[in-house]
């Protein structure tokens, strides 16, 4: 037995004392009595008890109706209880009295059911399987890390849970959670910030967990270019110095590609430009020196003197003053001395930049979305729609494309794990669901725009291209924030 939810029922109590010579009439009116009591609106149970300590030749009894709230005992005190005392006058007469008392709800318990202590987290009385103040469960335990685990994963392996009634419709019925959760049917699904955050969260931490085997290192300093290949997870350190001949530059490394024949006669440059291709080559991996190296001799040597002595400024210090100035007024003049900080770390240490990028990519996300919403704002403005429905919809698209990446990213690491035929067979399926996405995914989002705002196909496709453009707009916007804000605060 569950106690009673409603906490605003009343308990209504009558004592009532009558001769000992008139016990069993007086019994039997007394339960007929009751029965027509429970008739009443807002009566839910009664219960005749005996009092043992009536006076002698006089009997107790004491019966206890259980209302639904005080409303219905006004009620029936106004309407029905002059006649149903009348009754009992008209039998019995003065050979017994009754005295009444009203007694409102305060808490119940259950054996086994409810906690009869306080909430551990507010200190309120807890009074059922929740505390009816802040809402924590009654029963609070410590999880062993074996039970936790047991938890999640059996919470994954049942297919009536929340995570695959969730995940089929974001998958294959576009639209479908948005329209949902506006109709208010949300208990059977996973709350949308819940969702679109988790699956984020796995779709970065897959996408950074990149082959160790693949990577070049860059850095540059004054003595030189220091560059790291890894290559079949080994690493492989390529120093190198300004040349001490300036007409004989560094030896190319080798490559495992053929030799040409004849060899291009190499054009005319005097010592100063060759010392410039030898800074410029050495910025690159060894692969891309040679290629390198023969179109900066081809333009260099076509190149004015005004032209090269330029080039060399720009190498020696690209986030010089002359070359890293702003023209958009005082505005933006008052952050060119911090990013001209930046460009110089950044061209010292290329790989933390590009860590930084990366890692800076989801806080760019919490910006893309609501300028996304804001769109979807202006473009159904007359819909009648609050904004927070349209970051919804945005929310829910955003949480399918990563649910989407996580798909394609999970067969391109089992493929790298894998060998032989499978890795093959891994590949082409990749390739193939890679393929079918730039298709489904902008049909996915036409067709859910279509569902959520239940408009005609002639409305909503000029609407779909405008959308497309502010994805565009946003895109950039958001990029070269992201740019300017991983630079600053690396």
């Amino acid at each position: 037995m569950q106690p009673p939810q409603d906490n605003n029922t009343v308990l209504y109590e009558v004592n009532l004392e009558a001769d000992a010579g008139i016990a069993a009439p007086f019994d039997t009116w007394l339960r007929d009595h009751v029965a027509d009591m429970l008739q009443f609106d807002g009566f839910r149970s009664a219960e005749i008890l005996d009092d043992p300590d009536a006076p002698p030749g006089r009997i107790r009894r004491v019966v206890q109706y259980r209302l639904r709230d005080q409303a219905a005992l006004d009620e029936y005190l106004a309407v029905h209880a002059p006649r149903m005392r009348a009754q009992g006058l008209a039998r019995f007469g003065d050979r017994f009295k009754a005295e009444r008392r009203v007694l409102p709800h305060r808490e119940e318990f259950v054996r086994g059911a409810v906690s009869t202590e306080n909430c551990l987290n507010c200190g309120e009385v807890l009074t059922g399987q929740h505390c009816s103040h802040c809402g924590q469960p009654a029963r609070v335990r410590v999880l062993s890390l074996w039970s936790l685990v047991r938890d999640v994963v059996g919470d994954l392996l049942d297919v009536d849970s929340r995570v695959w009634r969730t995940l089929w419709p974001l998958a294959f019925r576009p639209g479908l959670l948005t329209q949902e959760f506006l109709r208010g049917r949300r208990a059977r699904y996973t709350p949308p910030f819940r969702m679109y955050l988790v699956l984020s969260l796995v779709f970065f931490l897959l996408a950074s967990l990149d082959d160790p085997g693949k990577g070049v290192a860059l850095s540059i300093d004054d003595g030189g270019t220091n560059i790291q290949l890894r290559e079949g997870g080994e690493t492989r350190n390529a120093t190198a110095t300004p040349a001490t001949d300036a007409g004989t530059p560094p030896e190319a490394p080798p490559t495992p590609a053929a030799t040409p024949a004849a060899p291009a006669p190499k054009p005319s440059l005097d010592a100063e430009t060759k010392r410039l291709i030898d800074q410029l080559v050495k910025r690159v991996p060894g692969d891309a020196q040679k290629d390198l190296r023969r179109e900066l001799e081809t333009t260099l040597a076509a190149a004015t003197p005004e032209e090269r002595e330029a080039a060399r400024k720009l190498v020696e210090d690209p986030c010089s003053e002359q070359n890293f100035h702003f023209q958009g007024g005082p505005a933006l003049e008052q952050y060119e001395p911090r990013l001209r900080d930046a460009c110089r770390k950044i061209v010292a240490d290329q790989e933390s930049f590009g860590r930084a990028l990366w890692n800076n990519v989801p806080k760019m996300m919490f910006l893309f979305l609501p300028l996304i919403a804001a769109a979807m704002s202006v473009l159904y403005l007359r819909s009648g729609r609050y904004y927070v429905e349209h970051l919804l919809f945005v929310v829910h698209f955003h949480a399918f494309f990563f649910l989407s990446g996580i798909a394609v990213l999970l067969l391109e690491r089992l493929a790298e794990m894998s060998s032989g035929a499978l890795a093959s067979v891994l590949a082409v399926v990749q390739g193939l669901i890679g393929a079918a996405l730039t298709v489904y995914v902008p049909l996915y989002l036409l067709k859910a725009m279509r569902r959520v705002y239940e408009q005609s196909w002639w409305k909503t496709l000029p609407k779909y291209a405008m959308l497309g453009l502010a994805y565009l707009v946003s895109l950039v916007f958001t990029a070269v924030g992201l740019l300017a804000y991983t630079a600053l605060t690396l």
